[in-house]
C-alpha cells in the first residue's frame, strides 16, 4: 500500500517534472512519426508493412497514426514519473556517486550504517520497537543449513557488538562509568563512535556499521540534538577515512531523526547536511557510492521534499566545493 501512495504523490511532488517530461516525449513521438511517414514514402515499403499485421491491424495503419506515437509518448512519460523518487549522478570529474533511493533501507546494496545510542544497547525492552536498529534485529535469520547461536536475536547482537567494540579505535571513544538500562550495566561511548558488525538480515549475511548518534536517557528514551548529531556525522567520515569500510558503497538512513526526538533540526537538514559532508570528504574516503535511503513514510508525511534534496545533491554532484582547493 505504501508503494502505492508513493506512486500517486510523485504525480503531485512532480509534477512540473511530469509537464516537462511530457512535453519532451511527445515531441519525439511527433518527430518519430514524421520520419516513419517519410519512410514509408518508399512504395517498397510501405507494400511490405501493409502485409505485415499486427492483432489483426496492418503495421502500415500503426505506423501511419499519430494518435498510436502520442500514446506511447505519454504512456513513457507517466512510467518515467514513478522513478521521481530516485536519483543517482556522479561528482563532476571523479568516479564518485551520490544516490537518493526512497525504499526499506536492507533492499540497498552495500554497508548499512544502522543509528545506535550511546550504550550500544540491543534489547527491545531499551531501544524500543520503532528504530532501523530494532527492525535490523527482527530480521536476523540465518541461512538454512548454518547452525545458529542459540541466544535470542537481541542476546546475538548484543554478543556480536561487544566483540566489536573491543576494537582499539572503539576502546578509546570509551567514557567513564556506566550506565544501567532495565537492569543492565553498559559502557558509555562517546557520540559518532563507530562499531562495524555483520548480522545476517534476512538469511544474507551484511555488513552493518553501529554509529553512536542518540544517548538513551532511560529504556525507549533516546535523545539527541542538532549539535550532537552533527558531530556524529564529521566523526564518522574521520573514522572512514583513516579506518576504511568493507564495501565500496556505503548505505546511510537519514540519521537521528526517527525514534531519537530530535526537535531542533528538521529532517532535511539533516540529509542535505550528510550529502554535503560525504561531497567534501568524498576525495578521501575510499567510497565509490553513497545511497541516502529516505523512509518512504517520510516522504508521505511531508517529513523530506524529494524535489529539493534532488536539486541539491544536483548541485554538489556538478560544482563540488573540492573544485576551490588550492593544495
Amino acid at each position: 500500500m505504501s508503494n502505492i501512495k508513493v506512486f500517486f504523490k510523485n504525480f503531485t511532488a512532480g509534477r512540473k517534472a511530469l509537464v516537462k517530461r511530457m512535453g519532451i516525449y511527445l515531441a519525439s513521438s511527433l518527430a518519430v512519426f514524421e520520419a516513419a511517414n517519410i519512410f514509408l514514402e518508399d512504395g517498397a515499403v510501405a507494400q511490405w508493412c501493409e502485409g505485415v499485421s499486427l492483432g489483426g491491424v496492418s503495421l502500415k495503419s500503426l505506423l501511419t497514426n499519430v494518435l498510436v506515437y502520442l500514446g506511447v509518448g505519454a504512456v513513457i512519460a507517466l512510467l518515467r514519473q514513478s522513478s521521481f523518487a530516485h536519483y543517482c549522478m556522479n561528482i563532476v570529474g571523479t568516479d564518485v556517486a551520490i544516490e537518493i533511493s526512497m525504499s526499506d533501507i536492507f533492499s540497498n546494496k552495500g554497508e548499512i550504517v544502522v543509528p545506535c545510542n550511546t550504550t550500544f544497547s540491543g534489547r527491545k525492552q531499551v531501544i524500543g520497537g520503532r528504530s532501523i536498529q530494532t527492525q535490523m534485529t527482527n530480521r536476523i535469520c540465518f541461512p538454512k543449513g548454518e547452525e545458529t547461536p542459540g541466544v535470542s536475536n537481541d542476546e546475538y547482537f548484543e554478543q556480536t557488538v561487544d566483540r566489536a567494540l573491543q576494537r582499539p579505535e572503539c576502546q578509546a571513544r570509551r567514557l567513564p562509568g556506566q550506565k544501567e538500562l532495565a537492569g543492565k550495566q553498559y559502557d558509555i561511548y562517546e557520540y559518532g563512535t563507530m562499531a562495524p558488525v555483520s548480522f545476517p538480515v534476512d538469511g544474507k549475511q551484511r555488513n552493518v556499521i553501529l554509529l553512536a548518534v542518540a544517548e538513551m536517557l532511560e529504556p525507549d528514551k533516546p535523545k539527541t540534538d542538532g549539535q550532537h548529531l552533527m558531530k556524529s556525522i564529521d566523526d564518522m567520515w574521520e573514522q572512514i577515512a583513516q579506518n576504511r569500510t568493507r564495501e565500496q558503497t556505503l548505505v546511510v538512513p537519514i540519521l537521528g531523526t526517527g525514534s531519537a526526538g530530535i526537535t531542533d533540526k528538521p529532517q532535511q537538514t539533516v540529509a542535505r547536511y550528510i550529502l554535503r559532508t560525504f561531497a567534501d570528504n568524498a576525495h578521501r574516503l575510499g567510497i565509490r557510492k553513497l545511497i541516502l535511503s529516505v523512509y518512504p513514510q517520510d516522504y508521505l508525511d511531508d517529513k523530506i521534499n524529494l524535489e529539493e534534496l534532488r536539486c541539491y545533491a544536483d548541485y554538489l554532484c556538478r560544482f563540488p566545493d573540492s573544485d576551490f582547493n588550492i593544495n
